[in-house]
């Protein structure tokens, strides 16, 4: 980092003491971060100009505004498109200034003001101001509930207010401990006040002047998006290895689904980095000269969530049974290798306010049986069990490459698992009519309040729990208030607790992402969410 980078980068002014060792210390309660967060080598000097190509594993489903997603593929690109207030190392956890140089948090933390650096344009020229600030805030949430990434993080959002051009104050209608964390998001990045009255379905198609270091040239559904440098672009992240523009003249996202093509595309030479490395190419890439960036993503683990409006929800044996059923070291063992790791939470060890419930997590068919058994389902003529007539079924909408082995292992206990290939309208479909008994999930965030999205009855949220009103919701409230750093970690670990024992959330895997990277390619890093930035990147020619 140059002298000027270190200069820049101010410590922001906090309320309290409390505050600061909450928000600024945020992954002390993660028991691991990223094993690797940048490809940038100390030995060769940046090259500017050029072409970069990464082959992404899909299509970001049609949609490139980032409020409206939660798709971690749409938001390695509009990461590139939009900055945001402040940013988060993810080596320490450290919120660290980017377009707000500086702020201020109330001590019951319903207040944030923020003193944003001078000089920053959208791309339009538009300056980045309060009121601009206050533009993006105010239309998350005119989206409503289609602001399905950025709206479950703004609960209680009262206004923002406009206090002189360069400053801002957001307020809430309670304590809002998790926001600050959350503004370092591509979610929240920001685009020009000229373009936050648009559409829904105009802004997905990514035609806004953003505030970031690139600009979208297109997007091909399917095939892929071209970013172009910006030029006069100056005000990158604290956590920027270099000021200016980017070094890229292009950056281009391919899509491309089928993992062994992807790894082949890099030692090929056709792309300089890949996403979703599986742990079975990560010796080819390796002998061919590429090198491996591999990340635990805080957040919610791998997991199996209990729709609490089915069927199951009334029969907490069969649940308790499912948790004990699922063998997650096989898991990891068979499908995805060593770099994830077996279950311990519904936290993913990385994540602030993890605690570790692996004794409760245990691998115990005995167990699963015994609870059946009791709760008066017995084993059918074809081994599947039943009761009363019926047979028991589960009907589980996911995605994720272990379902087979999960079927085997449910089926080995006498629970019938029939595989559900869902398209995203589908599956979208089958939520909004509540035609699940479990939905697979999993989602990046460095804040145990992803649990609050799922679980509390009182949040506008990701409603896949389908919750209903319980004394879980005073748990969360706490752990969503809290602002003493030892009483919130408390409070996240009782949450986690009371999630697995009642087994409302089933975890399967610890789950960790490895990205190949070229010989050709430097700079490339990871955010403090593990979205992919490009800012440092560069191409040796």
């Amino acid at each position: 980092m140059s002298p000027h980078r270190l200069r820049r980068r101010r410590p922001a002014a906090l309320a309290s003491a409390a505050l600061l060792g909450l928000l600024l210390s945020a992954c002390s309660g993660g028991a691991a971060g990223p094993a690797t967060t940048s490809s940038a080598s100390a030995e060769v000097e940046p090259v500017a100009g050029g072409t970069y190509i990464h082959a992404l594993e899909a299509d970001p489903l049609g949609c490139l505004d980032a409020p409206q997603q939660r798709f971690h593929v749409a938001l390695n690109i509009t990461r590139q498109l939009a900055d945001s207030l402040v940013d988060q190392d993810p080596e320490t956890g450290e919120i660290v200034p980017w377009l707000a140089e500086s702020w201020e948090i109330s001590e019951d933390a319903k207040t944030f003001t923020f003193h944003l650096v001078e000089g920053a344009t959208f791309s339009d020229d538009l300056p980045i101001d309060a009121a601009a600030v206050k533009a993006n805030l105010d239309r998350i949430v005119a989206l409503g509930p289609k602001a399905i990434g950025a709206g479950p993080w703004i609960q209680g959002y009262v206004g923002t207010t406009v206090v002189d051009p360069q400053t801002v104050t957001v307020a809430f209608d309670r304590p809002n401990v998790q926001f600050l964390q959350a503004l370092s998001g591509s979610w929240f990045g920001l685009i020009s006040p000229a373009d936050t009255g648009k559409s829904p379905e105009e802004l997905c198609t990514g035609t806004y002047a953003g505030s970031g270091p690139f600009t979208l040239t297109s997007y091909t559904k399917d095939q892929d998006a071209v970013l172009a440098k910006r030029v006069g672009y100056d005000w990158p992240s604290s956590l920027a290895a270099h000021d200016g523009e980017a070094y890229l003249d292009t950056l281009r996202f391919t899509f491309v689904p089928e993992a062994s093509v992807r790894s082949g595309s890099v030692t090929s030479n056709q792309v300089q980095s890949v996403s979703l490395v599986t742990w079975q190419d990560e010796a080819t890439l390796t002998a061919a000269g590429s090198t491996l960036l591999t990340a635990h993503q805080p957040g919610l683990t791998e997991s199996w969530i209990p729709n609490q409006q089915s069927w199951l929800a009334d029969d907490e044996p069969v649940r308790q049974a499912i948790r004990y059923a699922i063998n997650s070291q096989e898991i990891v063992d068979t499908v995805y290798g060593p770099t994830y790791a077996s279950r311990t939470a519904p936290l993913n060890s990385s994540t602030p306010g993890y605690t570790d419930l692996s004794d409760e997590l245990a691998f115990d068919p005995d167990k699963a049986r015994q609870l059946m058994e009791d709760d008066g389902w017995k084993v059918g003529a074809d081994g599947i069990r039943e009761k009363d007539g019926t047979r028991l079924t589960l009907n589980v909408i996911a995605s994720y490459t272990d379902l087979e082995i999960i079927q085997q292992q449910l089926k080995d206990v006498g629970i019938d698992y029939p595989i559900r290939q869902l398209d995203a309208a589908a599956s979208s479909k089958a939520v909004a009519a509540g035609d699940y008994d479990i939905y697979a999930w999993t989602m990046t965030r460095a804040d145990p309040t992803v649990l609050n999205a799922l679980y509390s009855s009182t949040w506008t949220s990701l409603g896949y729990a389908k919750a209903n009103p319980s004394e879980l919701d005073d748990l969360l409230a706490t752990q969503e208030s809290t602002v003493d750093a030892t009483e919130r970690a408390a409070a996240a670990a009782a949450v986690q607790e009371y999630v697995v024992d009642n087994a409302w959330n089933i975890p399967i895997a610890d789950r960790a992402w490895t990205y190949g990277i070229g010989p050709s390619s430097h700079g490339l890093r990871l955010d403090g969410e593990t979205k992919l930035v490009f800012y440092d990147a560069w191409v040796q020619q």
